[in-house]
C-alpha cells in the first residue's frame, strides 16, 4: 500500500508537508527519507482498547525525551485526540502534545506540517472509528448502522462538531469511509450524483442531531445549576406559564407544558434520533420509488 501521505489530496497542509519533506530529502536526505522508509501501518478501525486509551488525558508512552524519529505519527495523533477529548480542542498544541509524549515540541514537526495538518489527521483518524457494514442488500439497514455509529463517534469526541463545516479531511480513513458508503448503495438504480446526495442527506441529519443533543446537554447543565441556586425557581416557572396563557398567543406552545412533554428529555434522545432517522431513510426510499432521484 502507498504511504498514507500519498492518499491525501494534492492541496492543504498534507500536500505541503509531503512537498516539504520530499524537498528536504532531495537536498540533504535525513528525516524525509527516514519517514518514507518506515513500514506502513494498515488502515484499520480505531475502536476498542484504542478508544479506552484515548479516554485518559495523559497518554502514557514508554521512554523519556525521545527524538522525533523515535515517535510515530499515530502516537502524536492519538495524544492530540486524548487531549481534545478531555480538555477541548482549544487545548491541543504542539507544546501540550510534547508534554504528554515526553518529548520536544520541535520533534513533532518531523511528522507534521503545522497544527492544521494535525487537525486533518485527527479528523481522519476518527473516521476510522465509524462502522460501515459490508453491503447486505438492505441499504436502509446498512445506512442505519452507519448513522448510529457516526452519532456515537461524534458524541464521544464532541469537539469534532466545531469543525463539521471545515474542509473535509480527505485522508485514507475518510476515503475508505466514503468508498464503503457508496458501495452500500450499489444495489440501487441511481447515478453517482444521487447516491452522493443520499449519503450527504443522512450525514447532515446525523451531524445536526448531534449538535442538538450537545446543546441539550449544555442547557440541561445550566438549568440544573440554576435550580440548585434558586429555591424559588419552580414558582417563577409557574408564574411564567400563567403570563403566557394570559396573552392568548401561545396556545400550541402551552400544550407542550400542559401535556408535560419535555422535547429535550435525556431518556428520549435515542428514540428521537431513531424517529428522525426513520423519516430521512423512508423519505429517501419514497423519493426513489417515485423515480425522482
Amino acid at each position: 500500500m502507498e504511504h498514507d501521505d500519498e492518499l491525501w489530496p494534492p492541496f492543504g497542509p498534507a500536500a505541503a508537508f509531503r512537498e516539504r519533506t520530499a524537498r528536504a530529502g532531495r537536498v540533504r536526505g535525513g528525516p524525509a527519507g527516514q519517514l518514507r522508509e518506515r513500514p506502513e501501518r494498515q488502515l484499520r478501525g480505531r475502536g476498542g482498547a484504542g478508544n479506552q486509551a484515548r479516554a485518559h488525558a495523559e497518554y502514557h508512552v514508554r521512554g523519556r525525551g525521545r527524538r522525533g524519529a523515535g515517535l510515530s505519527r499515530e502516537e502524536i495523533v492519538d495524544a492530540a485526540i486524548a487531549i481534545a477529548d478531555s480538555e477541548g480542542a482549544e487545548a491541543v498544541s504542539m507544546r501540550r502534545i510534547a508534554q504528554v509524549l515526553r518529548t520536544g515540541a520541535m520533534s513533532l514537526y518531523w511528522h507534521l506540517a503545522n497544527k492544521e495538518h494535525l487537525l486533518e489527521l485527527m479528523l481522519d483518524a476518527l473516521m476510522g472509528d465509524v462502522e460501515v457494514p459490508e453491503p447486505t442488500g438492505d441499504w436502509q439497514a446498512d445506512l442505519r448502522v452507519q448513522a448510529h455509529s457516526m452519532r456515537k463517534v461524534l458524541l464521544r469526541h464532541n469537539w469534532v462538531i466545531d469543525f463539521i463545516n471545515a474542509r473535509p479531511a480527505l485522508g485514507p480513513n475518510t476515503l475508505r469511509f466514503l468508498d464503503k458508503s457508496l458501495a452500500v448503495l450499489d444495489g440501487l438504480d441511481v447515478d453517482t450524483a444521487t447516491a452522493t446526495n443520499i449519503l450527504q442527506t443522512v450525514g447532515t441529519y446525523v451531524s445536526g442531531a448531534v449538535v442538538r443533543e450537545l446543546t441539550e446537554l449544555r442547557v440541561q447543565r445550566e438549568q440544573e445549576q440554576l435550580v440548585m441556586a434558586d429555591t424559588d425557581f419552580a414558582a417563577k416557572l409557574d408564574l411564567w406559564r400563567k403570563r403566557l396563557a394570559a396573552t392568548g398567543l401561545f396556545e400550541h406552545f402551552l400544550r407542550i407544558l400542559r401535556d408535560n412533554v419535555d422535547p429535550d428529555a435525556k431518556e428520549t434522545r435515542d428514540q428521537r434520533f431513531e424517529f428522525g432517522l426513520d423519516c430521512v431513510l423512508e423519505g429517501v426510499a419514497a423519493k426513489l420509488a417515485r423515480g425522482a432521484g
